[in-house]
């Protein structure tokens, strides 16, 4: 028996099931809107606690801040979350319906609810712990959450294998007299949906900002040139660390432009030799050239690969190998074409800005610049 299956038998045995909508039902739903297509719309992200991840929701123009408390419709019902992304604008597609809008900004009176809610949860969660104990059951519980307005009790639990918990819901029901779940997810979801801190010192990536994660591999980390030990790749779950995957996309980019480990290559200098390591978040490379020199190089300074009948010795068949890697060829040039790079993107952020702001006088003044409104009247 699956695991989907063993959930349902809970629910079966807890819960009436509600008559499903039909199709002309869900599409109704669906044409009850008044966005047209390719409309901007502007939405930010609400992370409920307990849940692992966060939810997009509609804010037209009203203005909220990152972390700050709203009550909002979670998918398991009305519920006190924290702004966990700044806003962002996206084109309006038919795929995005149902589109939800916050509610409100959270009162003294929400947030006071929810830690009675947290208190229940608590409790809840040292009743099944006990439970589990008796049954001796293989399951770990991880959090507890109270959904359907204090209705309904949900417990997740990690597990090597599948549990017969047939017994824990029965006790469960007896005791709390309420509908009961028990959901099994993975060590990834648990540590979403309970946070942490990790080796950097920051919150969990897979908490805090992530919609999406998982599905990281090793040859991510290899891409990044970095140690295979397990004890410092693997993050608090004890997978692989989420960061690996997001930020493999730059060192793959980097990648693209540098010399391959293990080639031989002509240098813009005229050098020719073996490249024996990359330095990928500072573009360079070092190479063993055919004159049994060690040199540093800036990814500027590749040229091309050298022929195939190019013949190198093998760096133990040199006398003397000399290292002249304190002096990394091309350097200057290089921080002139960044440092060339970095102020035209400055100019472009600051027209922008320029353009922003301007529009924003003349909306609140009915003057195009800042010098339009220091000669605007006091009156006004």
């Amino acid at each position: 028996m699956s695991f989907m299956t063993q959930t349902q038998e809970v629910k079966e045995s807890s819960e009436e099931k509600s008559p499903p909508k039909d199709n002309q039902d869900q599409e109704n739903d669906k044409k009850k809107h008044n966005f047209k297509d390719g409309q901007p719309l502007t939405f930010v992200r609400v992370r409920f606690p307990g849940h692992n991840k966060s939810y997009p929701f509609l804010i037209g123009k009203r203005t909220f801040s990152y972390g700050q408390k709203v009550v909002a419709m979670s998918d398991r019902g009305m519920a006190v979350g924290y702004i966990n992304s700044f806003p962002y604008e996206v084109k309006f597609k038919e795929s995005m319906l149902p589109i939800k809008s916050i509610s409100k900004v959270a009162t003294d009176q929400d947030i006071e609810q929810q830690k009675e809610n947290y208190k229940k949860e608590k409790e809840a969660e040292i009743l099944c712990k006990r439970l589990i104990h008796k049954h001796e059951l293989d399951m770990n519980l991880t959090h507890v959450e109270f959904t359907q307005f204090g209705k309904k009790c949900v417990f997740y639990f990690t597990a090597p294998a599948r549990v017969d918990f047939r017994g824990l819901v029965k006790d469960l029901v007896s005791e709390m007299r309420l509908r009961i779940e028990l959901r099994q997810i993975s060590v990834r979801d648990r540590a979403a949906a309970v946070g942490g801190i990790g080796a950097c010192g920051r919150q969990l990536c897979c908490s805090s900002f992530l919609d999406r994660y998982g599905h990281v591999n090793l040859k991510m980390a290899k891409n990044q040139n970095l140690t295979i030990n397990f004890s410092q790749l693997n993050g608090v779950c004890g997978q692989i660390k989420c960061c690996i995957k997001y930020e493999d996309e730059v060192y793959s980019h980097k990648r693209k432009s540098l010399p391959d480990e293990g080639s031989f290559i002509i240098c813009e200098n005229g050098d020719r030799g073996y490249v024996e390591n990359l330095h990928l978040l500072s573009e360079q490379f070092d190479m063993l050239t055919e004159k049994g020199v060690v040199r540093r190089y800036t990814v500027e300074q590749y040229k091309e690969k050298a022929p195939k009948d190019f013949k190198m010795p093998r760096r133990r068949e040199f006398d003397h190998v000399t290292d002249e890697r304190s002096t990394v060829i091309g350097l200057d040039q290089h921080n002139s074409d960044k440092t060339r790079k970095f102020e035209k993107e400055i100019e472009r952020i600051k027209e922008k800005a320029k353009g922003y702001a301007d529009s924003v006088f003349e909306e609140l003044f009915g003057a195009e610049t800042m010098e339009d409104v220091k000669a605007l009247p006091d009156s006004q």
